[in-house]
């Protein structure tokens, strides 16, 4: 359905195929029952060109847009492993493509070529334990010290917390300075002072590091600061918008995979002397699945289209987001469903769809969040 809206990267999304078919399929079981897939995943994606899709090539990357970023969200969300695909990405097509948009030249010729490659994995920074999504009331402060910068706080749910090489650290440098007194950071995880407390234990995600951090006492320089100070409000807003819309994309691959499993599960199954897809039931929730999938997939794709043209699409990214991910989940439901008993083992892939597409209603801003979003751009609150 959805290659009609990517033409321009049908070749691509066929190279994208063969790779994940060669490398990756075969370990998605093992890696989920062992909670956790290998640093070797990003080496991988590194030689085939996949992590430097928004990456300019001074830095090894290729240079694409959103729209080619998005086609790899899609295509790469219909793998069983939605941690590992969430994981790969917030490093790839979020945090790499923060520190190059605000990066500084030492700190961009650092960690890019190795981020590129897979060499050096990246995470983002934002929530904190006692704040959640309330970012205004970020407790991690930058304080300066002579020519240094002393971070100290404490950060959670950060995903690829507990591999990163390098973590952009969201800080409030200044608490009278309202909106204009955050800056972002850039943290070598081997900084004196840094440190990961704990790796959370998840329903769903289970193969992806999870972490809580602590930072005490983390002494940066300037280099590290990414844009300018007082930055850093505007640049999370903007940071996040993307992967809103990259966990969104994701979101529709795992739906689109989890119908395609559904689907076949009822034409394969027979009970009553016949397959289950000629009962009128069964029948009508994949044609419901089916058009939430079509719904879905035109709400994304707006978004896309609006980010892509250069407006903010703030709003259009909230909608989609909140309606996507709740219908995933909805589908990922009804295709538990549809496998009846077997739907509540992990021999078939439509449980861990759920647990999985589950959290995507909460990570990046909630769905009601979201919908505070939109309230504002119509200048309801």
């Amino acid at each position: 359905m959805y290659t009609n809206f990517y033409p321009e990267h049908e070749l691509f999304i066929e190279s994208a195929r063969r790779v994940f078919d060669k490398e990756l399929r075969p370990n998605l079981k093992k890696w989920e029952e062992a909670d956790n897939y290998p640093d070797e995943v990003y080496r991988i994606l590194g030689r085939n060109g996949f992590l430097g899709l928004l990456i300019s090539e001074d830095y090894g990357g290729v240079g694409g847009d959103y729209r080619l970023a998005s086609a790899w969200c899609e295509i790469f969300g219909e793998l069983l492993a939605v941690g590992m695909t969430v994981g790969v990405n917030m490093h790839s097509v979020v945090v790499s493509s923060a520190l190059q948009r605000y990066g500084t030249a030492e700190a961009k010729s650092r960690w890019l070529p190795t981020a590129v490659t897979g060499e050096a994995i990246g995470a983002y920074a934002f929530t904190e334990p006692s704040v959640g999504s309330d970012l205004a009331n970020c407790r991690t402060r930058a304080e300066r010290r002579g020519d240094r910068w002393v971070i100290n706080g404490s950060k959670t749910f950060i995903t690829n917390g507990a591999r990163a090489n390098f973590i952009l650290v969201l800080t409030r440098n200044d608490i009278k300075a309202g909106y204009k007194g955050f800056t972002t950071f850039v943290v070598d995880t081997k900084t004196p002072g840094f440190r990961v407390t704990k790796k959370l234990d998840k329903l769903g995600w289970r193969s992806s590091d999870t972490a809580e951090l602590e930072f005490v006492d983390v002494e940066v320089d300037d280099s590290c600061i990414l844009g300018n100070v007082g930055d850093g409000w505007i640049q999370a807003a903007k940071n996040l918008n993307w992967e809103r819309l990259m966990l969104t994309l994701t979101a529709l691959g795992g739906g689109r995979a989890c119908l395609r499993d559904a689907l076949r599960y009822a034409k394969d199954r027979v009970a009553f002397g016949e397959p289950i897809i000629k009962f009128d039931a069964v029948a009508q929730m994949l044609s419901e699945m089916t058009r939430k999938l079509i719904m879905t997939e035109a709400l994304a794709h707006a978004a896309v289209d609006k980010l892509c043209s250069g407006e903010e699409a703030r709003a259009e990214v909230s909608v989609a987001k909140r309606i996507v991910c709740e219908d995933m989940i909805w589908l990922a439901y009804r295709a538990i469903q549809i496998h009846g008993g077997y739907g509540y083992t992990t021999e078939f892939s439509a449980e861990q769809w759920w647990r999985d597409l589950r959290l995507m209603t909460i990570g990046g801003g909630t769905s009601e969040i979201m919908g505070n979003i939109v309230a504002r751009q119509l200048g309801l609150n």
